[in-house]
This record gives C-alpha cells, structure tokens and sequence, in this order.
C-alpha cells in the first residue's frame, strides 16, 4: 500500500457556529471552550475524509495562538503538532503529500471576512507581499509551494473560501458560514459543516493530481506588515526589519524563508 502524508493546519475562527473574537475565539471567552469543540469536531471531520480517501498518516497542527484543538476529542488516528508559537517551517520540509486548512478565516480588511484578521487580531492592519496584499493562507499556501505540497482544501467563511479559490486552482473549499460583519455571521449547523468537510476531504484527495503546488512568486521579496500601532513597529524594527514609516516595517530578501512568517 502506498503511503499518502495529509497535514491539515486550523484556526478557529472559520469554525461553524463561531463568530466572535471576544466571545468565541479568545481564551477568556465566555465561549471559548465550545468554540475549540466545535473546531475539533470540524478537524476531526476532515481527519474521517482524509481517511477514507486513502491518507496513511495525518498530522494536525494546532495554527491558533492560544491553541484551539482539544486534544482529549481530536480523533484517535491523528497526530497533534501543538505549542506556543509556530513550529519552524511548519514542519512542512518533512515531506507531505497533500495540505489542507480547516477552520480559516479571511485576510484582514475584506468587508465580509468573518473575524477577517491577518496573523493578530490585535495587532496587525495589512501585510503586502511584493505590494500585493497578503494572508496567513496565502504566505502557508507558498510556504507549502516552496517544498511542493499541494493545497488541497479549505474550510471556512465565504470570503476565506473565495481567497482560497483566487490563489490555487481546482482547490475544494467548504463555506460553513457566510459573513455578515466582522463579528455577525451566518453559521451552517455544526453537523451540517462536518459532513461537508467530510465529504470534502474525500474529494479534495481523490483530485489531488489535479492540484498543483503554489510555489512563492520569484524574488526577490519584500513583505511589508502594518501596525495597528507604532509600538509594535518599534519592536519589530528593533529585531531587523526595515522601519517604512510610523506603523509599517519591511523585511526584504532572495530568500522566501527569510521572509516568512
């Protein structure tokens, strides 16, 4: 039998049935704990399709800050990459078949992005790569490119789905909520949104000769990040970025994993 490698990355605000930072996607929400359930049921979904389509092992990293997935209901046959911080490279240089994002949400600034964010919430207004305005879909999506790994699905808000779409093509993307407002959406049921990840899953798997990798565009590359505040700036350019102007840095280089975050 052939061995099939499928790493599955989540967040939680692309979670059905999540719809707010303060309430639902920060740890001291009132919700918090039922938002993580509700992510790893939707994780564990994905788990079941990716099974079912032939996957020999699968990995779940843990991509929410504060951590999301619990690892007392993640299902029995995944492995769980967690921790503060994110692991180098994602571990993605050891080699995986296929990709998957389950529980994403929108770049910051998109009208209908459901708890539309770029990295912090928080903290960052805009990141650019090479001018072009850029998310933590887009820079993964590169960063599994750069070691060829295809990007297979994606799970989330519409407007994460229609980032998806825009980047890779022939990826599957499973829209569990529409949104309204930053903080207001319209949430499919958590039954209904597992068994279309399922169901994506499985067909995200089967087309995965039909997916290429998105490789990082040529350099060289220049990935400027914008601050809510001129403090953050300051922290930033103390540690080797290029100071832009009160609220902006940028980091510059031939090389994309230099530039990564």
């Amino acid at each position: 039998m052939l061995s099939m490698r499928v790493y599955i990355l989540t967040d939680i605000e692309g979670a059905a049935g999540v719809a707010s930072f303060t309430n639902d996607t920060y740890e001291d929400g009132r919700f918090y704990l039922k938002a993580r359930s509700l992510l790893t049921q939707e994780v564990n979904a994905a788990v079941d399709g990716a099974l079912e389509a032939g996957a020999t092992e699968v990995v779940v990293w843990d991509g929410h800050g504060p951590g999301a997935v619990n690892p007392e209901e993640l299902h029995e046959e995944a492995k769980l990459l967690h921790g503060r911080g994110s692991p180098p490279k994602l571990l993605l240089d050891r080699g995986f078949d296929a990709m998957m994002f389950v529980g994403q949400h929108s770049m910051n600034n998109v009208p209908d992005g459901n708890l539309a964010h770029t990295y912090s919430s928080r903290d960052i207004d805009e990141m650019r790569l090479n001018a072009v305005p850029i998310g933590e879909f887009g820079l993964r999506t590169y960063l599994a490119g750069f070691y060829g790994i295809p990007v297979v699905m994606l799970t989330g808000d519409e407007a994460a789905c229609r980032e998806a779409r825009a980047l890779v093509p022939n990826i599957v993307t499973v829209a569990v909520k529409e949104g309204i407002t930053r903080e207001i959406a319209l949430s499919v049921s958590p039954a209904k949104a597992r068994a279309l990840i399922r169901a994506g899953a499985v067909e995200a798997l089967k087309r995965r000769a039909q997916i290429a990798p998105v490789p990082p565009p040529p350099p060289p590359y220049r990935l400027e990040i914008r601050y809510l505040r001129a403090e953050s700036a300051d922290r930033h350019a103390k540690s080797g970025a290029r100071r832009v102007d009160l609220t902006t840095v940028a980091i510059e280089s031939d090389n994309f994993l230099d530039i990564y975050r």
